[in-house]
């Protein structure tokens, strides 16, 4: 079962330039590149701010996803891409039940 990540993606200075030179959408070119492993783009949009662009994407699993944020962090066309998992809210209710019988005391002095 494939599990949904956020991606918040910021351009390198340099992938900028490039696209200012050659204006293309990169997220249908992204979207061509990622399928052979399994990852699907579900949604993206550009953004203003510290990130450029924010994509829901679709992976197999975290090790897959790991891999194609190391793969396009290494080009160096990005400064910076943070993956977040995604979970349903439902899983959250039932986490949060889990958490009603988990005890915990903080640190203290």
């Amino acid at each position: 079962m494939s599990k949904n990540y956020l991606w918040q993606v910021a351009y390198s200075n340099d992938a900028w330039a490039t696209q200012i030179s050659n204006p293309q959408n990169r997220l249908e070119k992204v979207s061509a590149m990622l399928e052979p492993s399994g990852i699907k783009l579900v949604q993206a949009y550009a953004t203003f701010g510290e990130y450029d662009i924010i994509a829901i994407v679709e992976a197999p699993d975290d090790k897959t996803i790991a891999a194609a944020s190391i793969a396009v962090t290494s080009s160096g066309s990005v400064s910076k891409l943070t993956t977040s998992p995604l979970i349903p809210v439902d899983d959250l209710v039932e986490a949060l039940k889990i958490a009603q019988t988990i005890s915990y005391t903080p640190p203290t002095k």
